[in-house]
């Protein structure tokens, strides 16, 4: 016969057990909505901080592109505004130890001073200190004597620029809506040693280039003396001689003493025309490289009595900075011609690709033994002008020559 329960069974505490597994089921479900609240934060912070990262990258990679100084700071100061908010931005640049130069300002407020000195100023503190100074009351702002912002400065963001363990300037933001937060100074500290690394980068490669423009100065002044002031000084030599020998009645003389002066001043306006070439020619800038080229060997090497080609292959125009290398270049080799390779030919090739221009000049010369003057260390006539200009644009170069076979010159630069 079956077994029939007419009457509940007690069980000892089985209201506290299921109080307790009801508890421990809320608790974890409590515990799952938190972890995943917490993922979602992480997860959102991840992504903030890879687009954050990615942003930077951005503007690292852009500014590095930009060798001009001017165009460096303005990529900063825009860069700066546009990261956290803020409508103004000013970068201020040692100028010594005792000076800071608003080197370039943008956006509103702007600064309104050209410099200021490091001791006594907000901008001097964060040199001095070389930390971040923020300030969000106004109130303060006016007791920090930010004297070079006007009255309407209502927040101000100062990051110093750290280069290589020093401190090379000032970052400014301001008068962002609500003020300056911890997040941006985590922020703009990160930009702002992207932004130091960049600003150093353009200010050596300005230095690069005023030292190689006065070293250009230099060798033709050197130049200038050698040719053309002898050229003249044996002009007035000449010109005195035939004068004293026509006042003798000597009037073989005096033809001869003509025939040389008129000789002396014609070597003079050569050396002068290359000399001009030299210094910068006229058409490069306005018309490109070709032209320019062609200019050079109608004026120069064409009157010395060189025969010339010139060819081209996909003719177009490049960054002028790099134009102008190539010219450089093209005309040191050609120098060389005329001064050394006692050549009667001399052929220039510019071949375009879409990724790279390669420059050849060749002439039917003596030509000479390249492997002796590199062991005897010497220029080679120029080749160690040529080769440091090459590695300057990145590009590759190969000399080829050899006694009574010519010279190549090949230079290819990538673009």
């Amino acid at each position: 016969m079956p077994y029939t329960i007419t009457e509940p069974v007690n069980i000892p505490h089985l209201q506290e057990i299921l109080n307790a597994l009801d508890a421990d089921i809320h608790a974890r479900e409590r515990s799952a909505a938190a972890l995943a609240l917490q993922n979602a934060s992480l997860h959102n912070e991840l992504q903030r901080r890879l687009a954050e990262s990615e942003s930077f990258n951005r503007v690292l990679v852009s500014l590095l592109q930009k060798t001009v100084l001017d165009q460096v700071l303005d990529i900063v100061c825009s860069e700066a505004q546009r990261l956290i908010g803020a409508t103004g931005s000013a970068v201020l640049l040692l100028t010594d130890q005792a000076w800071l130069e608003v080197k370039h300002r943008l956006g509103q407020p702007l600064a309104i001073v050209e410099r200021l000195p490091v001791d006594g100023s907000l901008a001097g503190q964060v040199v001095r200190k070389g930390e971040p100074v923020r300030l969000n009351d106004p109130t303060l702002v006016e007791q920090a004597q930010v004297y070079q912002w006007p009255t309407d400065l209502t927040a101000l963001l100062a990051l110093p620029l750290h280069v290589n363990g020093g401190i090379i300037g000032v970052l400014d933001v301001v008068n962002k809506a609500g003020g300056f937060t911890e997040e941006d100074v985590r922020v703009m500290s990160v930009f702002a040693n992207q932004a130091a690394m960049a600003i150093e980068h353009a200010r050596l490669q300005e230095q690069a280039e005023q030292l190689a423009v006065l070293e250009e100065r230099q060798r033709l002044a050197r130049d200038l003396h050698d040719s053309v002031t002898q050229s003249l000084y044996s002009v007035t030599l000449y010109a005195n001689a035939a004068t004293l020998a026509q006042a003798a009645g000597k009037g073989e003389v005096v033809v001869g003493y003509l025939r040389e002066l008129q000789e002396t001043a014609q070597e003079g306006m050569r050396d002068m025309r290359l000399l001009i070439f030299q210094l910068h020619p006229p058409v490069l800038e306005a018309e490109g490289l070709v032209a320019a080229l062609q200019a050079r060997l109608a004026a120069v090497e064409e009157r010395a009595g060189l025969q010339t080609h010139f060819r081209v292959e996909g003719e177009r125009r490049v960054p002028i900075a790099i134009e102008e290398d190539l010219y450089w270049i093209a005309q040191e080799a050609l120098n060389n011609v005329r001064k050394h390779a006692a050549a009667r030919h001399v052929t220039v090739y510019l071949h375009f690709s879409p990724a790279a221009i390669r420059l050849d000049v060749v002439d039917d010369g003596v030509g000479f033994d390249l492997p002796a003057v590199r062991a005897e260390g010497r220029g080679g006539g120029g080749l160690r002008s040529i080769s440091e200009r090459t590695a300057r644009l990145g590009g590759q170069m190969i000399y080829a020559s050899g006694p009574d076979r010519g010279t190549r010159l090949t230079v290819e630069v990538t673009v």
